[in-house]
C-alpha cells in the first residue's frame, strides 16, 4: 500500500537512497508519517521506540524524533508507560475532515497555473482517460499516482499556508480511504472528478474547479458511509506492521 512516489507525501524517499546523517531525523519523520497515512501503522495502534527501530531500521534518536513529530502534528499521542497511540479513525474525525475540506478546497479555484504546468496537466489528462476504464492493480496504482500528481501541482500554485492546511486534510482523507478499503476488501475508491477538474483548471473556470472539488468530497463521503455500513470491524486497532512484527517475534520465541 505504501507509495513513496505520491506527491502528497511531504518528502518522498525514492530509489533506496540512504539519507545522509544530518537528514536521518527528517527521514524518520517523513517515513513514519507515510506509514501512518498508508495504514502500514494502523489507526489506533500503539507503537514504541523499539517497534519503530526494529521495523524501520532507525536509530533510537531517529525513532524518537519521528514519533515526537507525529505527536506534534496530532497524528499520535503519548501513552504513559506503553508508547504512542496512533490517531484512531472515528466517525467524528471523518466528519471533521470532510467539513474542513468543504471550507478550504474552494480556495483551489485561485490557482493560476503557468504554461509549463498547463502542459503537464494536459498530458496527465490524456493518461488518466486511458487508465480509468482499466481494473488491473498496476493500472489502478498508476491512475492514483497521476491523480495525486494533479493535486500536488495545484497545491504548488496556491498560497503556501493554504497548501499546507489542505495537504494535511488530504493526508487524513487518504488514510481514512485506505483504512476503509482494507476493512471490507470489497471495493476501492477511484475518483471521477479528475477530468472535470483538469478541464476547469486549464480554462481558468473558478466555478468549475469548486464544483469538481465539492463533487469529489461528496463522493468520498458516500464511499466512506458505504464502507462503514458493510464492515463488521470496529474502528479500533487492526493488524498493522508493528502488530505483525510483534506477533512474528513472539512466534519465533515460542519456536526457538
Amino acid at each position: 500500500m505504501y507509495d513513496p512516489s505520491s506527491p502528497l507525501i511531504r518528502s518522498p524517499q525514492q530509489g533506496g537512497i540512504v539519507p545522509a546523517p544530518e537528514a536521518k531525523s527528517r527521514f524518520a519523520e517523513d517515513r513514519l508519517l507515510d506509514a501512518v497515512i498508508w495504514c502500514e501503522i494502523r489507526p489506533g495502534e500503539i507503537v514504541t521506540e523499539a517497534d519503530v527501530m526494529e521495523h524501520f531500521g532507525l536509530t533510537r534518536a531517529a525513532a524518537r524524533a519521528g514519533l515526537t513529530r507525529l505527536g506534534y502534528d496530532n497524528w499520535a499521542s503519548p501513552q504513559p508507560r506503553t508508547g504512542w497511540l496512533v490517531l484512531p479513525v472515528t466517525g467524528a474525525l471523518i466528519g471533521q475532515v470532510l467539513e474542513a475540506r468543504r471550507i478550504a478546497e474552494p480556495l483551489l479555484s485561485k490557482a493560476r497555473p503557468d504554461a509549463e504546468l498547463c502542459t503537464e496537466l494536459e498530458h496527465i489528462g490524456e493518461v488518466i482517460r486511458a487508465l480509468r476504464p482499466r481494473s488491473e492493480a498496476a493500472a489502478v496504482a498508476s491512475f492514483r499516482h497521476y491523480v495525486d500528481r494533479v493535486d500536488g501541482l495545484l497545491l504548488g500554485a496556491i498560497n503556501p499556508f493554504t497548501a499546507r492546511h489542505l495537504r494535511k486534510l488530504w493526508h487524513h482523507t487518504a488514510r481514512i480511504t485506505r483504512y476503509l478499503e482494507d476493512e471490507t476488501e470489497s471495493h476501492i475508491f477511484l475518483r471521477d472528478d479528475i477530468n472535470d477538474l483538469i478541464s476547469a483548471v486549464l480554462s481558468q473556470d473558478a466555478d468549475g474547479v469548486i464544483a469538481a472539488r465539492l463533487s469529489l468530497i461528496d463522493a468520498q463521503e458516500a464511499f466512506f458511509m458505504r464502507q462503514l455500513l458493510k464492515s463488521d470491524a470496529p474502528l479500533t486497532p487492526g493488524s498493522g506492521v508493528i502488530a505483525r512484527t510483534r506477533q512474528n517475534a513472539a512466534s519465533n520465541r515460542r519456536n526457538s
